[in-house]
């Protein structure tokens, strides 16, 4: 099977609710490493096969004590790109972790592996971007060859706050150094697909005396910088015009 034959049979998976049997709880130790302690409760989906020809291997989260089986709902998979198995992720039902938390709370066996963490609850934290031109507010925007145009904006990763995120997104995707202003701070959610859910957070942002343009080994996205009105009618999501209109008011102040 290849990787990504792999990757595409274990996300079937996702959001399926399973009983689990717990061989390794918390406390214990790693049977072929002894001083890898176990920081949450692992264990595998019986009457299944994973890519190494063994039940497949669960790590438990948000239960915080010693259990010998639960029965919860898989909300991510560590995939691992240079190993025959992947990993799933459960946590009891109605729980929320996005990629990052999972990240943390998995670290301490997988950070041994190069992986990335999927999750059915995505987070991606980004601006709405400033600056004054001739004494005008103008807003930077991403456009996409496809078409899309919204803000700069991305995944939360490992140890960032939600302002950290955002950026540092910013920055990859424009090349500005942008500062967080005030308390301004507004989040959206909706479905990508797979019964997964994105969470975006943005904060109001603004830059000085620099020139947006392409970031090199970042993506190659159309750049704009645009009056309220027009990057108003560019934007692609409602959800996005509304957020720079709530903030083209406070700027405006």
């Amino acid at each position: 099977m290849t990787y990504e034959e792999r990757r595409n049979a274990i996300r079937e998976y996702l959001g399926k609710t399973y009983d689990i049997v717990i061989d390794r709880p918390i406390g214990s130790a790693h049977p072929q490493y002894p001083k890898t302690i176990y920081k949450v409760n692992y264990g595998y989906i019986p009457n299944t096969v994973g890519g190494d020809g063994e039940p497949i291997d669960v790590y438990l989260l948000g239960v915080n004590k010693p259990v010998e089986a639960y029965r919860a709902r898989i909300i991510g998979i560590v995939h691992r790109r240079r190993d025959k198995e992947d990993k799933l992720i459960a946590a009891p039902e109605g729980t929320v972790l996005h990629q990052a938390q999972i990240e943390a709370a998995v670290r301490f066996t997988e950070k041994y592996y190069y992986h990335y963490i999927e999750s059915i609850y995505e987070k991606s934290c980004g601006a709405v971007v400033y600056t004054v031109k001739d004494g005008v507010p103008h807003y930077l925007l991403i456009c996409s060859r496809d078409g899309y145009c919204g803000f700069p904006k991305g995944h939360i990763e490992l140890a960032e706050s939600e302002k950290m995120t955002a950026v540092r997104e910013v920055w990859e995707e424009t090349s500005v150094k942008a500062e967080i202003v005030g308390d301004f701070r507004r989040e959206t959610s909706y479905p990508i697909g797979r019964g997964k859910k994105k969470c975006v957070v943005y904060f109001l942002a603004k830059f000085e005396d620099q020139e947006p343009c392409h970031n090199e080994g970042y993506e190659t996205n159309d750049l704009l910088l645009l009056p309220f009105e027009e990057a108003y009618a560019k934007l692609t999501h409602k959800d996005a015009k509304n957020i720079l209109a709530e903030a083209n008011e406070i700027v405006n102040k």
